[in-house]
């Protein structure tokens, strides 16, 4: 798999060998490309759909939770990351997004921070 071309595969809806076509349907994706959009959060992850990221949401008012995976979708409301090692899909709400770290082609992060922390056994 040539990971410098999975971003221009995926933008044109042909996802590289070694990767599973959609599990789930999504709308066409969108480019964001008006006046109102540039600069936008939005527009910058669509630019970079099939790219690794790192994204940072902050949850109420001083939680941060990390997700990370293949920037798979965006759309106006929500971003969908594909987390390539545990191999399911993860859509994100895109309004408590507030940092996204983009690695270079085959840099991966040193740990998964998808996976949950295990239960304490409380509720």
């Amino acid at each position: 798999m040539d990971e410098n071309h999975v971003s221009a595969s995926w933008q044109s809806g042909n996802y590289p060998s070694g990767y599973p076509s959609p599990a789930f349907t999504t709308p066409k994706q969108e480019t964001f490309d008006t006046e109102e959009m540039k600069g936008s959060i939005q527009r910058i992850l669509a630019q970079n759909v099939g790219e690794y990221v790192v994204v940072e949401f902050l949850i109420g008012t001083a939680q941060m939770v990390r997700k990370q995976g293949i920037l798979y979708f965006v759309g106006t409301s929500y971003v969908t990351l594909y987390d390539d090692q545990q191999r399911n899909y993860i859509v994100c709400d895109i309004f408590s997004v507030k940092f996204v770290y983009f690695y270079y082609p085959g840099d991966r992060p040193r740990r998964n921070f998808n996976t949950l922390p295990p239960s304490n056994g409380s509720r």
